[in-house]
């Protein structure tokens, strides 16, 4: 069965409580258009490869849920939350994971735009 996946970076800077009442709100999210939080996997705080909004290191969340509905309101969440620094969600299927848009997203399903090529220019003789 195909799953969504949502890997949430959050600020170190959240105690425990905050962890937790965040992890409800978007519990919350999910549940207001059918959805549920099939798992919870907390990865702990770990350094980070770069610095990001000032900060050396955060706290990994993984949360795993069944493609019934409510990821346009938990990407929503994630966006305006000042304790998430980056997220993602990534729909699996069979074994792979494919990122994905959420529902509802303002951005088309239009390809991207082909990279530019180089033409050759003709150099002219110097005479």
């Amino acid at each position: 069965m195909r799953a969504y996946e949502a890997v949430l970076v959050l600020a170190p800077t959240l105690d425990e409580e905050g962890i937790v009442a965040f992890l409800d709100r978007a519990r919350q999210a999910l549940e207001q258009k059918g959805g549920t939080v099939a798992a919870v996997e907390r990865w702990g705080k770990r350094r980070l490869a770069y610095d990001i909004k000032d900060f050396k290191e955060a706290t990994y969340i993984r949360l795993q849920a069944p493609p019934v509905g409510g990821t346009a309101e938990l990407e929503h969440l994630c966006r305006i939350s000042e304790h998430v620094i980056r997220h993602l969600i990534v729909l699996e299927q069979e074994g792979t994971t494919t990122p994905v848009k959420a529902e509802g997203s303002p951005e088309g399903d239009e390809p991207a735009a082909p990279a530019p090529t180089e033409a050759a220019t003709p150099v002219a003789a110097e005479a």
